[in-house]
This record gives structure tokens, sequence and C-alpha cells, in this order.
């Protein structure tokens, strides 16, 4: 049925206003094939940088059984959702092929989750954060997975048009263009709930899942409902032990690049208020954040909006001799934006982008990985298709994806599946 589906999309968008049963069929059985040679391309653009695999080395000194010692520095994987419904568990698939990549075969039997509330919003309910963790089996490595769930702040902007999916307007429909209806329904109030009236509830439940990211560890996680907030006394208190990293799907590349703005902007409204928090600007200062950017679309969520307030002057706030480098928000935020050329869906992220549209006191380092998710087959004469829905939505199941994350880019540790599956071009800033 995704298949079929799959072809529904590809046909709506491409504007084809009608294709022959005899050759439908053809085109859907032709999907089903795998071809026999794996030829889909992966071509990188960007510097090197290290993956979770360098992260997780750091606890190495620690002696075997460590797991659970606060002074030692945690891996933690902070996961934020795009377009469409989710519920809690929507990120199994990831966790799962990570936390083998990695190593970490050993997993807790409970996973602690909790609710997601702000004073801003009394009485609501912004999401849910689940955490699972990972450890090797000597207990010496250890990674914890967050994942934050914000999807159900869009379900009063569904709603509005749930009547669309009744029989009363679907039996008016071919099958195929029901489905594809049914699932534009589903994702298009997404992004418009994002930039609209649902901005500031998305963004809030996005803060609190890197708020108790930064705030706690595994012991001391909330199970019961209550903010975190920049005036709490354990306010980012492992921001300086732990490696925190992000990895987001779709929308939720916006989501999370606001969120980091936010909590840094945070941490200057206390500045002066608490005798710590000065010291804590200046850790967040000296932190690198990497996000890894599934289906990436910050160019085509930022249509409409104006260029960034602080814009063309990283080199003034991130360069070691940089007249502004004193006003930082970060040392670095290293952006891995993946996008498959015919996800419908996902763009990269050119370097006037990065100069004009993100901040640039957050310091931003864009990477690019443009690569084919899925095959193109060809269509007997017709042209070239790849399943646009897999292209958008099967990242996370992509060796060369899963490697990138792991071992990164240039590294001792870069994995097979990336050395020798995708082709480099490496950007130096120095000859800027």
């Amino acid at each position: 049925m995704r298949r079929v589906v799959s072809m529904a999309v590809a046909l709506a968008l491409g504007g084809c206003a009608s294709v022959g049963e005899g050759v439908t069929r053809a085109l859907l059985e032709a999907g089903r094939a795998e071809p026999t040679e794996d030829t889909r391309r992966c071509e990188i653009t960007g510097a090197a940088f290290p993956g979770l695999e360098a992260d997780l080395r750091l606890q190495d000194p620690f002696s075997e059984g460590s797991a659970g010692n606060p002074a030692k520095p945690v891996l933690k994987v902070v996961m934020v959702h795009g377009i469409g419904t989710h519920y809690p568990g929507y990120s199994g698939r990831l966790s799962a092929n990570l936390s083998r990549e990695l190593g970490l075969g050993v997993t807790a039997p409970q996973v602690k989750g909790t609710t997601l509330v702000h004073p801003k919003f009394p009485d609501e309910v912004l999401g849910t954060l689940t955490v699972h963790r990972f450890t090797d089996p000597a207990r010496r490595r250890e990674m914890l997975f967050y994942e934050a769930t914000w999807s159900r702040l869009s379900d009063s902007a569904k709603e509005a048009i749930a009547f669309d999916n009744s029989k009363v307007h679907a039996r008016q429909r071919a099958n195929l263009n029901q489905a594809a209806k049914a699932f534009v329904n589903d994702i298009a109030p997404d992004p418009l709930v994002y930039v609209g009236v649902g901005h500031t509830r998305v963004l809030s439940a996005v803060f609190q899942s890197l708020c108790w990211a930064y705030s706690t560890a595994w012991d001391d996680f909330p199970t019961t409902p209550r903010p975190c907030l920049a005036e709490d006394p354990g306010f980012a208190s492992r921001l300086e032990i732990d490696q925190t990293r992000f990895v987001t799907h779709s929308l939720g590349s916006r989501i999370a690049i606001d969120a980091l703005q936010n909590l840094a902007a945070e941490i200057d409204k206390v500045v002066g208020q608490q005798p710590a928090a000065a010291a804590l600007k200046r850790r967040m200062q000296d932190k690198t954040s990497t996000i890894f950017m599934l289906a990436n679309q910050l160019p085509l969520l930022q249509a409409g909006f104006p260029p960034a307030g602080v814009r063309d002057t990283i080199a003034a706030y991130c360069a070691g001799d940089g007249a502004l480098f004193g006003d930082r928000l970060f040392r670095e935020v290293r952006i891995v934006a993946f996008s498959d050329p015919n996800d419908l869906l996902s763009y990269p992220i050119p370097d006037n982008f990065v100069q004009q549209y993100i901040d640039s006191r957050i310091c931003p380092v864009a990477v690019n990985v443009s690569l084919n998710i899925t095959p193109v087959r060809s269509l007997f004469g017709l042209g070239e298709l790849a399943d646009p829905l897999r292209s958008h939505q099967d990242y996370e199941a992509d060796p060369r994806v899963i490697g990138l994350m792991a071992g990164g880019l240039g590294q001792q540790e870069t994995r097979p599946a990336v050395s020798e599956r995708c082709t480099w071009i490496e950007v130096d800033e120095a000859l800027r």
C-alpha cells in the first residue's frame, strides 16, 4: 500500500492527468523489484567532523561498570520529529540502528517518560519526552536517547479538515487519490501551525526537552510533569559534563535551530540575576553542538520570513580573533544536512543561506550530504522515478546515514559505508 500511495503522490505532484491502467500496474510491479547493483549516489560537501563514536570515547577512561557515575560524561541524543502525526516510540528504528552501530547492545528494562508542560500554558499538555538508556556490555559506554513528541499540538488544525477524510468526500475520489489526500491532510497543517498559532507552544515543548537533557542525569530524570526553567538551581547542570547531540526530521530541523537559540536567550536573561549564570553562559559559548538533519527543510521553512536579525557576520562572532567573539552564543553549531534530490520535501543548505538566514551568533557550519535513499528506476521510456515517500522517510535505515552519524567524516572512525560509497568534497573556511 505504501508504494501505491507513493506513486499516487508522485503523479499528483508531477501534474500528470492520467496514466493507463496497464502502464500503472507495470510501474508498480517494477517498483517492487530491487536492483541487482546498488547505484545510489552519495555526495558530501563540507568540512570533516567527528561522529558519536568520538563522544563515546570520552567515557573510556572510566572503569567497567561505571554507568551512573555522575562525573562521567554521557552521550545524549535528542530526537525532534517533523511533519505528520507521531506517537511515542516513533524513533525506535533510528535508536536501534544507531545503538547497534555504536556497539551499545544493552538497554535498561524501563523507558522513562515525562509530560511536557510550561507556565506560559497552564493546564495544557505540550507533548511528551521519553528517554531510553543504552550501554555496552562492560557498562563503560553509555548513551541516553531522548525522543521529543509534539505533534498533538497540531491536532486541532487537523480536526478542522478531518471532514475531508470522511466517506462523504472520500467516495468521490479514486482510491489512490484518496490515499494521497489523506496523507496530505495529515502533514500539511504541521508547518502552518508551527509558523502560525502553534509556534510558541511547539518551541516550548522542544525547549523543555532540551532543558531536561541539559539539566538531568538518568537517575534524576523527572517522571511527573513539571517545567524545566532557567531559574531552576539545577538548570543546565549537565551542560559541561555531557555531550548532547541532536537528530531531526523534516520540520524538526527548523524547530531545533530555533530551540537552541531560545536556550541561549534564556541563559542570557538570568545573567546578572544568578551568580552562576555568567559562568553557565561562558560554558555554553564554548560548546559545540551537532544537529543531524534528516530530510532537512530549513530553506523551505524560511519562505515568507525575513533574513536573520544577525547575519553575514559569522567570522566576527566565531573566529578566535573576531571583533564580536565574546558575544557568540555557541562555539559552533555543526549542521549535517541530509537530503535526497528525489525527496520532494527536503533541501540542501547553500553557503549563502547559512550566511543570510541562520543567526551568525550560533556559529553555524553546514555539511551537505546529498544521497539517494531509494533507487532511481527507469519507467520504460517515460522517464525516471524514485519512490518519493521512501525518499523522505527512510533516512534512518540507510547505512551511510547511520555511518556518518556514528563515525563522522574524515575521521579514524569513519565507517566503510561512508568512505567507500560516498564522494567527499572538503570545504576549508581558510579559503574564503
